[in-house]
């Protein structure tokens, strides 16, 4: 079983699954260390018995082959030596069976702050957080929420958006549905788009050569949030273009809110396909004006401000 085996029919048991995590992460990790042991006990007792926990961490604990008891003995001689192994799979691995070997002897938290110059069980329990429990928890997380198909536990925090609120993978791209000779005027879209941090869907970069045109259209229009239809003098409501219509109809119908149908119309283009007047439509008069437009009708949006990592 591997890690997208573990999802769960029920969306709403995916959620809760994920609710429940996060709660007994925080506690293990931020309440007071007087109700340490108690919160490590439920901590350890959701994972055990978790189907989305255990299709995370049940495929990959019977490869650990790191001796836990030797690393117990290397982290608190003096000096202390702490080392994992450079295997994703095996590091989680290990730090799990780590923070299992703690309920069988909970002293192992006491002398590794021993190991590292803390005499006192408050510092300790801070330490063994520090070194064991904040990378288990910071690698399962990512890891049930790729298994989950939605975005992390920590994109909630950090973004203050309920869980019901987060896209899955396949759910946000932008399908930009144009004729091929205005491709230079959608890729004056599609760029920008990108750069923001959005997922714009393009024939050219998102259909492999000699897949099934149709198939991979329909895919196209089921992972995305919006169509965006670019109207130009150019713009002849034919074959592909009437297919994609009618595929973008359909997926409002299925999606509601979730699903946008956007139509750009420059100055002096055809006529705006009747099949589409009932959706958000919009004279424009540049690009510039497009943009803002989309942006503005778009069901999603991006995340908090943050500083580039080049300027931090």
């Amino acid at each position: 079983m591997n890690a997208s085996d573990a999802r769960l029919d029920d969306k709403e048991e995916v959620l809760n699954s994920l609710r429940k995590f996060k709660s007994r992460r925080d506690d293990l990790l931020h309440e007071d260390v007087s109700t340490f042991n108690h919160h490590f006990e439920r901590f350890l007792e959701y994972c055990g018995t978790d189907p989305l926990v255990r299709g995370v961490l049940g495929p990959i604990e019977p490869n650990s082959t790191t001796d836990v008891g030797q690393w117990w003995n290397s982290a608190t001689n003096r000096p202390p030596r702490l080392s994992f192994p450079a295997d994703a799979d095996e590091e989680l691995a290990l730090l799990y069976r780590i923070i299992k070997s703690v309920q069988e002897q909970p002293a192992h938290i006491f002398h590794l702050g021993i190991a590292h110059g803390q005499n006192k069980h408050d510092s300790s329990v801070e330490l063994f957080r520090t070194l064991v429990l904040r990378p288990f928890l910071a690698e399962l997380s990512q890891r049930l929420g790729t298994a989950a198909d939605l975005a992390t536990p920590e994109a909630r925090d950090l973004q203050a958006v309920p869980l019901n609120r987060l896209l899955g993978r396949s759910e946000g791209k932008i399908f930009l549905s144009h004729k091929s000779v205005d491709k230079p005027l959608v890729y004056r879209y599609y760029q920008p788009l990108k750069v923001l941090g959005f997922d714009p869907w393009l024939d050219e970069s998102n259909m492999p050569v000699g897949s099934n045109l149709e198939r991979e259209l329909l895919r196209g229009f089921q992972e995305s949030c919006a169509a965006v239809f670019f109207i130009t003098a150019n713009f002849v409501d034919e074959k592909y273009l009437a297919t994609e219509v009618d595929y973008a109809i359909m997926q409002k119908r299925a999606k509601g809110n979730k699903f946008a149908i956007i139509t750009l119309r420059y100055t002096d283009a055809s006529p705006v396909p009747g099949l589409l007047m009932p959706y958000i439509y919009k004279d424009i008069a540049n690009d510039l004006e497009g943009f803002h437009s989309l942006l503005r009708a778009l069901p999603i949006e991006l995340g908090a401000k943050r500083w580039k990592a080049d300027v931090v």
